[in-house]
């Protein structure tokens, strides 16, 4: 079930550009307490659901650190040893052994992090991570199959966007992608609960053209902005 609804629900990714290190200095917690209040809002007139997801990063990327962080420290010593050939190996290696553990932490900063993970990596790890928290998050167990899921990852600088079966089939590639790229803008101006916010009002519309409010709706999903904090 839960493989069937993932493979045809509509996922697309844009990347972000000039923005923070982590998306707590994009959003505010009072900029996250007003779009929680604005999808509570929306989703009294639409039986859909929307669920938006800020995270710090969309996965650790430990094997990139630990392949970076010893060949780095094995050209260090390397270098070290022809410009002090009368260090001892045993010597070499306990230098080498901290370098190595010294620049693994280094490269947990997001910037550094972010340098040595390849993008493809990136986009994979982001891709994986929206899917996964689709049925973590219950957006694949709405009623009509009519949640969305918004995710904003800021290591990765990137924005994904994935709508169940019921509302992709009524909006369709074209539309998740126009929404991804006037929400990437939005960040990169500076303006990411504006552009967040202007996402859920279009969404809030679609949903309730589609998935009109019934007598017997429940809120069927938490309309806070869930995050890695």
């Amino acid at each position: 079930m839960a493989g069937s609804a993932v493979a045809a629900a509509g996922s697309v990714a844009a990347a972000l550009r000039g923005t923070g290190e982590t998306m707590s200095a994009i959003l505010t917690k009072e900029e996250q307490d007003r779009l929680a209040q604005l999808i509570a809002r929306v989703e009294r007139s639409t039986a859909g659901e929307i669920v938006a997801v800020v995270l710090h990063k969309s996965a650790t990327y430990g094997s990139y650190r630990i392949a970076a962080s010893a060949v780095l420290a094995l050209l260090c010593v390397s270098a070290s040893h022809l410009i002090w050939p009368w260090v001892t190996p045993m010597e070499l290696l306990g230098a080498q052994a901290l370098l190595a553990f010294l620049l693994y932490w280094l490269l947990g900063f997001p910037a550094l992090l972010r340098l040595i993970t390849p993008r493809a990596a990136q986009r994979q790890a982001v891709g994986d991570r929206v899917k996964q928290l689709f049925i973590e998050r219950g957006v694949i167990e709405t009623r009509d199959r009519s949640g969305v899921l918004i995710l904003l990852s800021a290591l990765e600088r990137r924005v994904e966007i994935l709508g169940d079966r019921g509302i992709h089939e009524h909006l369709g590639n074209n539309v998740w992608q126009a929404m991804v790229n006037q929400l990437t803008t939005a960040i990169g101006d500076g303006k990411a609960a504006d552009g967040l916010a202007k996402i859920i009002e279009r969404l809030g519309r679609e949903l309730a053209s589609k998935f009109p409010a019934r007598p017997d709706d429940t809120d069927e999903l938490p309309n806070r902005i869930v995050t890695d904090d």
